[in-house]
């Protein structure tokens, strides 16, 4: 029923509801006012019959309009319950569809890392491919698992990515730990924080490598103000200067470029610093 309609019907009874109230409340008063002057012998019996004829009126009209009232009610109830059932069923026919569209895009990424590892030159460059696909792939596996599956709690995401690139770069001298709070993104937001996280870790374990110590790695994400802050830092050597400051003709490479386009369309702002070692930091705004 198109919502014209509803109010259509609902004006309708109101008109109607009045109608019959005004016919019977003139019907009455007429109908009972020529049989109180015809019963009533005096004044006396005239004023005590018309207080009678006006609790009987009273409690008349009262019982027809709980019963009407009533009826309306549980049509209103009805139509009601009708749209909760429609909305329901709408809500977890979506809920289906996204379970199935994550968990076919996790298959399909598998395939693809499956492919890479077939590859006959699997070398250093599919290895860092392989962790970008392997943080989408956890996305997309975390969004089916959610409740609403279209957000991620940061800290849970953290911690997974953390233990996913640690076995991703095993084979290098690095320890990984990943930490936020229940800060929630959203799916898109979380794929490219994803990928620009397993990158600046791939610089890190490449870069911040040391003779005989492990390169200690700590991915972070949470709210701070306004803005959703993801951070990767290393206990590395740290950025070149040049780097840091943006200086014309240094050589930010295709790692740093890949991270700033990630930041844009995460809607963020990418920030390298040095702080006993190279820190990356993605400040994102807050989603209401």
């Amino acid at each position: 029923m198109t919502e014209r309609r509803m109010k259509s019907r609902v004006k309708n009874s109101a008109f109607r509801v009045a109608g019959i109230y005004a016919a019977i409340s003139f019907a009455w008063i007429a109908f009972s006012d020529s049989v109180a002057t015809w019963i009533a012998k005096d004044y006396a019996n005239l004023a005590s019959f018309q207080t009678v004829k006006g609790f009987f009126f009273v409690a008349a009209t009262t019982a027809l309009l709980y019963f009407f009232s009533k009826r309306q009610f549980e049509r209103i109830i009805a139509v009601s319950s009708e749209r909760e059932q429609a909305a329901r069923a709408a809500l977890r026919e979506k809920e289906t569809l996204l379970r199935e569209i994550n968990h076919r895009v996790k298959n399909n990424l598998q395939v693809i890392l499956g492919l890479l590892r077939l590859h006959s030159t699997y070398d250093q460059e599919f290895i860092e491919l392989e962790g970008k696909i392997k943080s989408m792939a956890l996305a997309h596996d975390m969004l089916t698992s959610a409740p609403d599956m279209s957000s991620i709690e940061a800290g849970r995401f953290a911690a997974s990515l953390a233990e996913t690139l640690q076995n991703q770069l095993s084979m290098s001298a690095v320890e990984l730990r990943g930490s936020g709070d229940a800060t929630t993104i959203s799916s898109d937001v979380a794929v490219s924080t994803g990928i620009l996280i397993a990158e600046a870790c791939s610089n890190a374990a490449k870069y911040g490598r040391r003779a005989s110590e492990a390169v200690s790695i700590a991915i972070d994400i949470r709210t701070d103000g306004e803005s959703v802050v993801a951070t990767v830092r290393d206990d590395g050597p740290g950025f070149p200067e040049s780097v840091v400051h943006g200086e014309a003709g240094s050589e930010r490479g295709l790692g740093i470029s890949m991270m700033e386009a990630l930041a844009e369309q995460a809607r963020g702002r990418l920030t390298l610093s040095n702080d006993s070692g190279a820190v990356v930091e993605l400040r994102m705004p807050v989603v209401r």
